[in-house]
C-alpha cells in the first residue's frame, strides 16, 4: 500500500514539474500526437498513441551522428521491450523508398517514421537530428536533447562515452523515478525547412 501511494505521489511530482522550461515543450498532448499523420517506411499512414513509453528521434540519413547512433539505438530498443523508439525523418526530402534503404542499410530494429509536413517537428520543437524525446505514459516529457555524450561538438567525438543521457532517463521512467538531468542541447545537423 505505502509503496503504490509513493508511486502515484512520484508521478504527480514528475507531472508537476513537467512545465514549458526555456520553451521547449515539456508535456504532450496524446490528443493531438494521436492526430498527426505520419508515413512508415512502406508510404503507408500511421499515427503515435499512448500505448506505452515511447522515444522519438529525429534522424536524417545524410547526418553522421544520426548513421552512427543507429546501433545504440537498436541496443536499447532491444534491451528495453517495453519502450518503443521512433526514428522521424522530417520534412520532405527523403522518400519512403530511401527511408527503407536507409533501414535496411544501417540494420534499424525500431519503427521509422516520415514527418512530411513536420508537424510533429513543430509541434515538439524539434531543431537537429539526431534529437531525443522522451515521453511517458502521462506525457511528460522527462527528458529530451542528447543520445548520450560521444559527441562533445560538430565533428569532435570523445574516445569514451561517459554519459549516457537517454539510456538514464529511459530506466528512471522506468523506474518511476525523476531523471537526473531533463534536457541537454543536442549536437548534429539542424532540421532544414525542406
Amino acid at each position: 500500500m505505502k509503496s503504490s501511494y509513493l508511486k502515484g505521489l512520484n508521478l504527480l511530482f514528475m507531472l508537476l514539474l513537467a512545465i514549458s522550461v526555456n520553451g521547449q515543450l515539456k508535456t504532450i498532448s496524446w490528443k493531438k500526437m494521436s492526430g498527426i499523420t505520419l508515413l512508415n517506411n512502406a508510404g503507408k499512414t500511421e499515427t503515435i498513441s499512448q500505448t506505452r513509453v515511447i522515444v522519438l528521434v529525429f534522424l536524417s540519413p545524410e547526418c553522421p551522428l544520426c548513421r552512427n547512433y543507429i546501433q545504440v539505438l537498436n541496443t536499447l530498443q532491444k534491451k528495453h521491450t517495453e519502450v518503443q523508439i521512433f526514428g522521424i525523418f522530417p520534412g520532405t526530402a527523403y522518400t519512403a523508398k530511401q527511408i527503407n534503404d536507409f533501414q535496411k542499410e544501417y540494420k534499424v530494429s525500431f519503427n521509422l517514421l516520415i514527418d512530411r509536413k513536420k508537424e510533429l517537428t513543430h509541434y515538439l520543437k524539434a531543431t537537429t537530428t539526431p534529437e531525443s524525446i522522451l515521453i511517458s505514459k502521462l506525457g511528460a516529457i522527462p527528458y529530451r536533447g542528447l543520445i548520450d555524450n560521444w559527441a562533445s561538438g560538430l565533428g569532435q567525438k570523445r574516445k569514451v562515452t561517459t554519459e549516457k543521457f537517454l539510456e538514464n532517463a529511459i530506466e528512471d521512467v522506468l523506474n518511476q523515478r525523476i531523471p537526473a538531468t531533463s534536457q541537454t542541447k543536442p549536437i548534429g545537423c539542424l532540421i532544414n525547412d525542406i
